[in-house]
């Protein structure tokens, strides 16, 4: 997802002195007027105000950020003339409001080559013969694990051909051709090959529609250059439903305007028929979700310009509108949004548990959130699927009645309830698992229990579980338990013994009785009674149950002693006679 940035205020730098003919200073009393005659750049931490602009031939507007996050051009009211030999640039992570634009020379607005920004445009009407354009980078290659790096896209323009993509993978997603086991199936090239059954379809694509997303990929990273008239009207898309489970009635959308669209505007206001609140769409190399004010893997309702994004339909008459009044420049789009007199929702009002789990260098979380409409079945304006097991190279999601879940919400627990997660790991490796958030929960406990082990770690007190992960999907081990401290009984959980720690010959022997400390490099230190610190063995390893380390102990040394070994965030004490 692309970046777009925002501030106000009134700072402006200037790359020429050729602008005799525009008045004013940019502020709200009194904006620039006139014309621009020679190479003029803007770049204000702050807000720029503009009426009406010429830009005459052979002069230029370019809007910059600067050294700042991001410039704002405000022309609400004004109209922007580019002639003939003019032209108006947008640079990444800036963005404007023109009432009205007459171009007969160029608009172009920029795309950053690392994905962290893009322009955006909100204009109301558009007129002129010049050129448009919107540039847009795309990523390519595969994570550190293998796993190739899809985006989903759009265009907010018409008659852009499939062919401007090169010959490299961009794919559209037919509804009903998926089942009630798998979604892989609908996914089918331009030149309709099906990459799930390596056949070829006739559901060929030589132009891309305004307001549907496409799914792309490249061995490389590669900036587009789309060019058209850029689209300002409402885009309505009736959507498909041959059946609905948690792998079928799935539509992928795009966003069809140069700018971001707000998805909690949508809802609310009836541009949604027949269709579950949440949205899915690609975010560097995973599937991220939002529904009802809450985001996992980095989801927002902030839906930015050329992203493509999956809803689901639940019957057959489906439809989304998508107005013009939708549109909005967000500061920051990787940040929920916070509450205003325009915000129709906010995750600071939500009860939940953000679970996160974590290899070292990627990470992924899942959110479980409380609400008291929310019902234990699939709540259409609550919950959100987990679209892809497959997208990255870690992937975590929650079970609940046999449903998998990238944000569940549930009633608040009377007295408790557990909640299964499922994990997918590419490659075997340590991983982690922790609460990196849990927010108006205060009078419930919110614990992990391990079934592998048998441990249990408090979720409230920062404790989290670091394990040794085979390859492929694990599901069951680990069970999310929230319990009502009010009316709840504590369970009480008697440790399961990890080691076995006897002395013989002068040596203490530690024998793991258990896998789960397998290739988890630990330290042993010894002391005697009085708390003075006899040995320390650092990087021990235990490779399975029934493996032995031995440590020798200085002749000297008899009596009672006190064994602490740690490995990864888990502790175990136990004490030891050594008589010789």
């Amino acid at each position: 997802m692309k970046r777009l940035a925002l501030v106000i205020s009134i700072m402006l730098s200037f790359s020429t002195l050729t602008y005799s003919q525009l008045s004013g200073d940019g502020s709200p009393s009194n904006p620039y007027s006139g014309s621009i005659t020679g190479h003029l750049t803007w770049a204000s931490p702050s807000e720029i105000f503009a009426d009406n602009l010429t830009i005459l031939s052979g002069g230029s507007l370019t809007i910059s950020p600067g050294l700042h996050e991001g410039t704002f051009l405000n022309m609400v009211g004004g109209d922007l003339t580019i002639e003939s030999g003019g032209s108006f640039t947008l640079n990444p992570n800036t963005a404007a409001t023109i009432l009205s634009i007459t171009n007969n020379g160029s608009l172009i607005l920029e795309s950053n080559s690392n994905e962290a920004g893009v322009a955006s445009l909100i204009h109301d009407g558009y007129s002129g013969s010049g050129t448009s354009q919107m540039k847009l980078y795309l990523s390519g290659g595969t994570t550190p694990g293998g796993v190739h790096i899809w985006h989903y896209i759009s265009v907010p323009m018409n008659g852009i051909a499939a062919t401007s993509f090169g010959s490299l993978d961009l794919a559209q997603y037919i509804e009903s051709l998926a089942t009630s086991t798998s979604n892989s199936e609908g996914w089918v090239a331009y030149d309709g090959y099906q990459y799930s059954s390596d056949s070829y379809l006739s559901n060929t694509f030589s132009t891309l529609e305004l307001g549907k997303g496409y799914n792309y990929y490249s061995a490389s990273g590669t900036t587009f250059t789309l060019s058209g008239q850029i689209n300002i009207g409402t885009v309505t898309k009736h959507l498909p439903c041959d059946a609905v489970s948690s792998y079928e009635g799935f539509n992928l959308l795009g966003n069809p305007f140069s700018s971001c669209i707000d998805w909690d505007y949508m809802y609310p206001h009836g541009y949604l028929r027949s269709v579950n609140n949440a949205i899915y769409f690609t975010l560097k190399d995973k599937v991220a979700s939002y529904v009802s004010g809450i985001g996992s893997d980095g989801g927002t309702g902030f839906i930015p310009p050329l992203q493509g994004f999956f809803v689901q339909v639940n019957a057959t008459n489906g439809r989304v509108i998508i107005p013009p009044g939708a549109r909005t420049h967000q500061f920051d789009q990787l940040r929920y949004k916070k509450a205003d007199e325009t915000s129709y929702i906010s995750s600071d009002t939500i009860s939940y548990v953000r679970i996160k789990l974590e290899n070292s260098v990627d990470s992924t979380d899942i959110v479980v959130r409380f609400n008291k409409k929310a019902s234990i079945a699939f709540d259409p304006a609550l919950d959100a699927y987990e679209f892809s097991k497959t997208a990255g190279d870690i992937n975590l999601w929650s079970i609940f009645n046999d449903i998998d879940y990238s944000i569940n919400g549930l009633p608040f627990p009377e007295s408790k309830i557990e909640i299964p997660l499922g994990i997918n790991n590419v490659k075997t490796g340590i991983l982690i698992l922790s609460a990196s958030e849990i927010r108006l929960l205060d009078n419930y406990s919110v614990n992990l229990k391990d079934i592998k082990t048998n441990t249990t770690i408090d979720l409230k007190k920062g404790e989290r579980f670091t394990f040794n992960a085979d390859a492929g999907i694990t599901e069951n081990r680990f069970i999310l338990s929230i319990a009502n401290l009010t009316t709840d009984v504590p369970e009480i959980v008697i440790p399961e013994k990890k080691f076995k720690i006897y002395s013989s010959f002068g040596s203490i022997n530690i024998v793991s009785l258990t896998d789960e400390y397998g290739s988890i490099p630990g330290s042993v230190t010894i002391y005697d009674l009085t708390g003075r610190k006899i040995l320390q063995k650092n990087n021990l390893e235990w490779n399975g149950k029934g493996d032995l380390n031995q440590i020798v102990m200085n002749s000297a040394e008899k009596g009672l002693f006190i064994i602490e070994l740690k490995s990864g965030n888990k502790k175990h004490i136990e004490k030891v006679n050594i008589s010789r």
